[in-house]
């Protein structure tokens, strides 16, 4: 079953557990069980409409800032589960300056470590005619609502967490996430992405970027804590 990461969005343990379901041989007549835990069913219709009820809360929530451009461009057939991938850095600097440094994303040191990839996958976007926005607000801590190029700021929690929305070119929806936080002796900075793939074409471009994203989010990182580091000197 190594290959279900790349067949579907849903979680290896959860797929894995279903696959492994189908060696046990269920009986069609259900009396006896239904005897057992007697409960109220619903149609299959039912169900599944109940079910992407519920899916329309998860872009409507706290980690997407409740945004309606998020909200927006949700669609039933996204992945409801997240592939994920970031890398995390221990430091010694204070929330405060990380905090500072991570706000400066999109200026001067643009995205802090591999810039012209990110310069490429721009230049991508530009390729099939597809306009992205270019430039920050000169203020030095970025505020809900504020565009970053083509990402736009949907969660700021000082000190903290910023949360940006992705905004170029892709089959699926995604979020970048700079996670701050304080475990006494240290404190720790975490890039992570989080993408709900559109089919296959949005897991194959997961996968395709993987390689990249790690590479990239681990040195996003640990630059984010050394000039952290510099400023606290």
């Amino acid at each position: 079953v190594w290959f279900l990461n790349v067949i579907t969005s849903v979680p290896p343990t959860t797929a894995r557990a279903l696959i492994q379901g189908l060696k046990h041989d269920l009986l069609a007549d259900d009396t006896a069980l239904r005897a057992l835990i007697p409960q109220r069913l619903i149609a299959f219709d039912d169900a599944v409409r109940s079910t992407l009820k519920e899916e329309e809360k998860l872009v409507n929530s706290s980690d997407w800032g409740y945004d309606a451009q998020a909200f927006a461009r949700w669609r039933p057939e996204y992945g409801y589960f997240a592939k994920q991938a970031g890398f995390t850095v221990k430091t010694s600097a204070s929330l405060a300056a990380l905090w500072q440094v991570v706000n400066q994303i999109g200026g001067k040191e643009r995205y802090f470590f591999g810039n012209i990839l990110w310069q490429t996958r721009a230049l991508m976007d530009r390729a099939i005619g597809h306009k992205l926005a270019k430039g920050r607000p000169e203020r030095e801590y970025l505020q809900t609502g504020d565009a970053v190029d083509s990402w736009k700021v949907i969660v700021v929690e000082p000190e903290k967490q910023l949360t940006l929305l992705f905004g170029m070119k892709a089959p699926g929806l995604g979020r970048l996430c700079f996670s701050l936080e304080d475990k006494g002796d240290y404190r720790t900075i975490d890039v992570r992405a989080f993408w709900h793939p559109h089919g296959m074409p949005g897991l194959f471009y997961w996968l395709l970027m993987i390689p990249a994203h790690l590479f990239i989010f681990r040195g996003m990182a640990k630059q984010i804590a050394r000039l952290a580091e510099q400023s606290t000197d």
